[in-house]
């Protein structure tokens, strides 16, 4: 986490203007929906995403966040203007630059019409149904439903996770950057501003390192699930893939602490690489059980869906990091069965790990 630091106040020079509409809501059931078929569902999805009203869901909160750090550096980078009003301040033609402190929070924006929240929230728990039914699972879940409450109060003592169905996400920042010369002479620039997030699902869990070497888990009690995407097979899966890293996580949080114990040095920097691997080995098994079970559930509700949307989002989320074993886990699982690949996670998540490596490796997918 970063902590506030107190120093001289000096000038900013930009501060991009952010306005949130503060409006006081309610939560509230979908109402109840029985549809035969999902086809409808696809049409809204398909209509463009709405980036207004943003309500916001938790208040700020200070700590790194990967997207905000990367739009903070694209801002300056693209105002070199900016850039050389500051050198020309200071004196200085070369200069040292800091993130002295960056906050954000999360916003969402509610999905008002009727018919839409209904049919998605009845999809959700379609889904959920269906994925526990194929895995043995029980429900993790205390309740699925529609926000459209700015600041819903967030559960604590309940058992199980509430999932909150919402239209759109974005976070807003706030960034204080610290340039400085070489005569030690100083600015501070501050920047606000809001990006939409494209996580159309989300369930987290922090890991603290502790004083005796062991690491300790905290889950949120919470998942946020958005119905809009570029793709509609990207919200349509959301629900399984959601409820599977859900059902996960426990193996993955104990395969994280096991190879803590065994670090020579046991430091922050060192529990981070191993929780980013960990975090791509959970998304090529979620990712590789989704890939067949939701096209069985498709056959009878949406027999018609275009198999060519699947591959279109497998290919977009293999570009980012955390999927780089997404496609092993595919073929892993095709391999062995998704009973047997998800068993084996279950008992040795660290074979499963060996295996996605293994494969990584190899030119020509399991025979």
């Amino acid at each position: 986490m970063l902590k506030p630091i107190n120093l001289k106040a000096l000038p900013a020079y930009i501060a991009a203007a952010v306005f949130v509409t503060v409006l006081s809501f309610y939560l509230v059931r979908a109402e109840t929906a029985t549809p035969s078929d999902y086809s409808h569902l696809v049409e809204f999805i398909q209509l463009q995403d709405r980036e207004a009203p943003l309500y916001v869901f938790e208040d700020y909160e200070d700590g790194y966040d990967t997207a905000i750090h990367k739009a903070n550096l694209e801002y300056l980078n693209s105002h070199p203007d900016l850039i050389k009003k500051i050198r020309a301040d200071l004196e200085g033609a070369s200069l040292r630059w800091r993130l002295k402190r960056l906050r954000h929070r999360l916003l969402f924006v509610p999905e008002n019409r009727k018919e839409f929240a209904a049919l998605y929230e009845h999809y959700c728990k379609d889904v959920i149904r269906f994925i526990l039914e194929k895995t043995n699972f029980k429900n993790p879940f205390y309740e699925v439903l529609t926000l459209v409450q700015e600041k819903p109060e967030l559960p604590t003592d309940i058992d199980g996770v509430v999932v909150f169905l919402v239209h759109n996400l974005a976070k807003e920042f706030q960034t204080t950057n610290v340039f400085t010369s070489q005569k030690e002479k100083k600015a501070e620039i501050k920047l606000k501003g809001k990006i939409f997030i494209g996580d159309i699902g989300s369930y987290a869990s922090q890991a603290e390192l502790l004083e005796n070497g062991k690491v300790e888990f905290t889950r949120n009690t919470y998942s946020i699930w958005q119905n809009s995407a570029d793709n509609p097979y990207t919200a349509l899966m959301t629900p399984a893939e959601e409820t599977l890293h859900v059902l996960l996580r426990p193996y993955t949080e104990k395969a994280i602490a096991k190879k803590v114990t065994l670090l020579p040095q046991k430091t922050i920097t060192a529990v981070r690489r191993i929780t980013d691997e960990w975090i791509a080995v959970e998304e090529a098994v979620a990712g590789g059980l989704v890939h067949k079970l939701l096209p069985l559930f498709f056959e009878k509700q949406l027999p018609a869906f275009p198999a060519a949307l699947i591959e279109a989002d497998l290919i977009t989320k293999m570009k980012r990091k955390k999927y780089r074993y997404l496609r092993c886990g595919i073929d892993l699982s095709e391999h062995i069965g998704y009973k047997d690949f998800l068993n084996r996670y279950k008992s040795n998540p660290d074979a499963i790990r060996q295996s996605l490596k293994a494969y990584l490796s190899l030119t020509k997918p399991f025979s």
